[in-house]
């Protein structure tokens, strides 16, 4: 509820255009969506615990934020996070509704307040209604909170249950499965509804023409000052904490210059040391899983986008099954499936491999990189493969020369938000890796559960940088790729015309643009 106020408060706000800065506030409604919940979650109990930061910069006595450490504190911090859910939403939903319902009732005299609530909001509900959908499965789901405010405020919540249910010696395998069944039926409950909901009436909004709204009114520092403020206790308040105190030797001691120090980034960046272990068997995984399953979600995408019959729509479900799957359901799956004793005489006990974290990984990955690849395919013209095959070219040579070329940009966003998202994956991390070798987001954890939030931050904030420089690294390759494809094709042109005039074609069967272009070529080769 209060994500669905916020997010919609927000979608409006930037919509109308009644904001300074709306690319700047849409960059950091994007920060907060992919930033990892367990790290904005990690960031508020440094900042509001018992001597946390607040406390010692504001002089605050103990347990003046211990109301944080309550449901009402966790529903608030789980809010300020998931509400780019219903942003996004809202803001398709405002994009397709226009200005006429809205003026329309300004001519019978309506007000802005009676037009919102009688009109706007309720031809929002379907959008309104499918975020806060989202939003409700998100954090039914997360683990990312759970991890990190169950230890300190004692909340009962499904998914640490979960975890703690596999933790035990012997694993409670009736427990998890039960509770994994409940987690489920819950989200399932829940797109049922949002379904029913809808089916009782019409919110039709889109005609044949749509006039983009042009507000009239002019951008205030109010406003702009609510967002912004909004933004910065969504994002950089639990990210300040963090760090804050990757500078600090003790951060128990408080803020002063003798407790700042650089060790914590310099032991981080040891080579050798656990820490730069972790972050190289996650960049390894990350990197590996990205292109294995970009480079199956092309294959998956294309035979459901031009496939028919029964199996097609079977492999669309079976592909899209794990978007309703959490993270926490998906890796107690894999430690039932790959931890039997009946796989021992195979060799197929995979449990406790590296290989096993890899194949999640894969599992988690595919179905947003399937929907990602349907709708570049979709966008292809089947003409332009018929072609192809009719000049004789074999499936191989269709992937390679026509479909992989045109969604090679497409492929590469794939690339990075699977990268980017498996770097900081904690769920399926922390139950399926092998004993010993933890990966990056699993050494960030153990650092906070061990009370080393010094060492804990310094690795989140170099995990963070390390994205951002590998993002600016491939927008620059990508760059250079497209110089070098542009400066290869014009070359090939160069040649192809030419062999065209030492053949002797004559200019005149071609346009005029084209006989000029030979002319000049000529004279250029």
């Amino acid at each position: 509820m209060i994500s669905s106020i916020l997010g919609t408060f927000l979608a409006v706000l930037v919509y109308r255009n009644q904001v300074h800065g709306v690319k700047l506030i849409a960059l950091l409604i994007w920060l907060v969506f992919f930033t990892p919940s367990y790290l904005i979650a990690e960031g508020w109990v440094l900042m509001m615990q018992r001597k946390g930061i607040l406390s010692e910069i504001f002089g605050i006595p103990l347990g003046g934020f211990d109301w944080f450490f309550t449901p009402a504190g966790l529903i608030l911090a789980m809010s300020f996070r998931i509400f780019p859910v219903i942003f996004f939403s809202v803001l398709t939903g405002l994009r397709g509704l226009g200005p006429d319902y809205e003026e329309a009732a300004r001519t019978v005299g309506a007000n802005s307040l009676s037009i919102w609530m009688k009109i706007n909001i309720p031809l929002l509900f379907p959008s309104i209604l499918a975020g806060a959908t989202i939003t409700f499965a998100e954090s039914v789901s997360d683990f990312g909170f759970a991890s990190a405010f169950v230890p300190n405020s004692h909340i009962p919540l499904l998914t640490y249950s979960i975890y703690k249910a596999l933790s035990l010696s012997p694993v409670d395998f009736s427990q998890v499965g039960a509770l994994s069944i409940v987690l489920i039926a819950i989200i399932a409950l829940a797109m049922w509804g949002q379904k029913w909901i809808l089916g009782k009436g019409s919110y039709s909004t889109v005609k044949n023409q749509i006039r983009p709204y042009r507000s009239t009114r002019k951008k205030t520092i109010a406003t702009s000052l609510v967002a912004y403020v909004f933004l910065f206790i969504a994002l950089a308040m639990p990210l300040s904490g963090i760090l804050i105190s990757s500078f600090m030797k003790n951060s128990a001691r408080g803020i002063h210059l003798a407790n700042l120090t650089l060790h914590n980034y310099a032991e981080a960046l040891k080579f050798g040391s656990a820490s730069y272990q972790a972050l190289l068997r996650s960049l390894l995984l990350g990197l590996g899983t990205a292109i294995v399953a970009s480079l199956l979600a092309i294959g998956l995408a294309f035979v459901i986008q031009r496939g028919q019959g029964f199996s097609t729509k079977v492999l669309y479900v079976l592909t899209m099954s794990t978007l309703a799957i959490p993270g926490i359901v998906l890796a107690a799956g894999y430690v039932f499936s790959w931890n039997a004793p009946y796989l021992v005489p195979f060799h197929l006990n995979l449990y406790g491999t590296m290989f096993c974290v890899f194949l999640a990984y894969i599992a988690g990955s595919l179905p947003n990189a399937i929907r990602l690849q349907i709708a570049a395919i979709t966008q292809i013209s089947p003409s332009l493969l018929s072609a192809g095959q009719v000049s004789g070219a074999g499936l191989f040579t269709l992937f390679r020369k026509i479909l992989f070329p045109l969604v090679s940009g497409t492929v590469s966003a794939t690339l990075y938000l699977i990268f980017s998202h498996l770097i900081f994956e904690l769920p399926v991390s922390e139950l399926l890796y092998p004993p010993g070798r933890p990966v990056f987001p699993v050494q960030i954890i153990h650092f906070y559960n061990d009370l080393q939030v010094e060492k804990g931050a310094a690795l989140t904030i170099l995990g963070v940088v390390l994205v951002l420089l590998i993002y600016g690294a491939g927008q620059q390759l990508a760059l250079v790729y497209k110089n070098v494809k542009r400066s290869y094709s014009d070359r090939m042109m160069r040649e192809l015309l030419n062999k065209r005039i030492n053949r002797g074609y004559a200019t005149d069967s071609l346009s005029g643009s084209a006989a000029i272009h030979l002319d000049v070529e000529r004279q250029v080769l």
